[in-house]
C-alpha cells in the first residue's frame, strides 16, 4: 500500500525556524517532525512519497540518508501546487487504495481501524476527523451518518456545521486522482473536499489526541502530547547541578541543566541551562538560557542564547541569536 506525505509548505507559521530547514525536519523531541508520522504508519504501507516544494534538496538528502524500513521517495513540486496539488503531481506512482498524511500533524489515529471503515463504506474518500472546541481555524464537516454532507474551510465564528475538523488524514481510492485538475495549484480543502461532500465522502472521527504542529501553540501542544505519551526521558549523562525538575521533560546525554526545568519542556544536545527557569519551551540543539532568565511557552532556536535576566515568552527565536541582558520578548519572532 502507498501513502502521499505533504511536506511541502513553506512553513511560514513556524519563522524564522524554517528560514533555515524545511518544516518536514524542523525537530520535534529533537527527532525531524515528518518521522512522527512514518513511525505511525503500519507495516503494510511498504511505500511513501513525499511531496515537498521547498527546500526539496534538503529533504531528499535527509531521506537518502535514513534508514526507516521502507521505501521512501520525496517527490519535488516544481512550483507549490496546493494539498490536491502535491497528490496529483504523484499520480503515475498510485496503485490501489491509498493514503495521505498532512506532514505536520501528530494524533493518536488507529490506522487498522480507520483502513476497515473506509473499506466497509466502500467509499471513494475517508477523512479522519477529531472534535475541538474551536473549530473556526480548520476545516469543518457538516455530516448524516457516516458521510460529510458540507465541508467548510476555517468558518467564521459561529457558522461552523459542527466541532468536527479535518485532521488531516486521509484514505483515497485512485479514481480520487480523475477529481483533482492537472497543472496547477489545487486545494484539497477549498476545491476537492467541498465538490466530493455532494457525491461520495466519508468521515471517521477518532478520540485520543490531536495537534497540527505547524504553529507555535500547536508545536507545543504537540511536544506536550509526545512526552506525555513516552517520550520524557532524563539521559543518565546529562549534567544535573541543583536542577529542579517539574514535570515531564526530555534531556538529553550532555545537556547542562540547574535552575528549574518544566513542565513540558525538550532540551536539544549541548544544551544549557544556567541558573534559569524554563517551562512549555524548547530549545534546540546548542541554545543556551544564562542566569536568571525566564522562557516560557517558547522555541529557542539552534545556537542562540537567552541572556542574564532575559524573558522569552511565547515567542519563536530563530538560530544563532542572542538576546541580549534583562531583555523582554514577549509574542515575538526573532531572526
Amino acid at each position: 500500500m502507498h501513502a502521499i506525505v505533504i511536506a511541502g509548505g513553506l512553513g511560514t507559521r513556524l519563522r524564522p525556524l524554517t528560514f533555515n530547514r524545511p518544516k518536514a525536519l524542523v525537530p520535534l523531541l529533537n527527532r525531524p517532525q515528518v518521522l512522527h508520522i512514518l513511525d505511525r504508519l503500519p507495516k503494510e504501507i511498504d511505500e511513501v512519497f513525499v511531496a515537498v516544494n521547498y527546500m526539496y534538496d534538503r529533504v531528499r538528502d535527509f531521506f537518502s540518508e535514513a534508514d526507516l524500513g521502507r521505501r521512501v521517495h520525496v517527490i519535488e513540486e516544481k512550483t507549490p501546487l496546493g494539498t490536491a496539488g502535491a497528490v496529483k503531481n504523484a499520480a503515475s506512482r498510485i496503485d490501489g487504495t491509498f493514503a495521505v498524511y498532512n506532514g505536520d500533524v501528530i494524533d493518536s489515529l488507529d490506522f487498522t481501524t480507520f483502513l476497515a471503515f473506509h473499506r466497509k463504506q466502500k467509499a471513494l474518500a475517508t477523512l479522519a476527523l477529531y472534535e475541538v472546541q474551536d473549530p473556526s481555524a480548520f476545516g469543518v464537516v457538516g455530516m448524516e451518518g457516516s458521510r460529510i454532507t458540507r465541508f467548510v474551510e476555517k468558518p467564521a465564528p459561529g457558522e461552523a456545521p459542527s466541532r468536527l475538523i479535518n485532521a488531516g488524514h486521509y484514505l483515497f481510492e485512485p479514481e480520487i486522482l480523475d477529481r483533482i485538475p492537472a497543472g496547477r495549484e489545487v486545494s484539497m480543502e477549498r476545491e476537492v473536499f467541498p465538490a466530493l461532500a455532494a457525491t461520495g465522502l466519508h468521515g471517521f472521527p477518532f478520540d485520543g489526541y490531536w495537534s497540527d504542529a505547524g504553529t507555535l501553540d500547536g508545536y507545543l501542544a504537540a511536544t506536550r502530547i509526545l512526552l506525555a505519551n513516552g517520550g520524557a526521558a532524563v539521559h543518565p549523562g546529562a549534567k544535573l547541578s541543583k536542577a529542579r525538575i517539574d514535570g515531564a521533560v526530555l534531556v538529553p546525554e550532555g545537556a547542562e541543566v540547574s535552575g528549574r526545568l518544566g513542565p513540558d519542556v525538550v532540551m536539544g544536545a549541548r544544551c544549557r541551562v544556567d541558573c534559569a527557569t524554563v517551562s512549555n519551551s524548547v530549545l534546540l540543539e546548542g541554545a543556551s538560557i544564562e542566569a536568571g532568565a525566564v522562557v516560557r511557552g517558547s522555541i529557542i532556536g539552534e545556537d542562540s542564547s537567552v541572556g542574564p535576566g532575559a524573558t522569552v515568552e511565547d515567542s519563536i527565536v530563530g538560530d544563532g541569536v542572542r538576546v541580549r541582558k534583562a531583555r523582554r520578548v514577549v509574542q515575538e519572532r526573532m531572526a
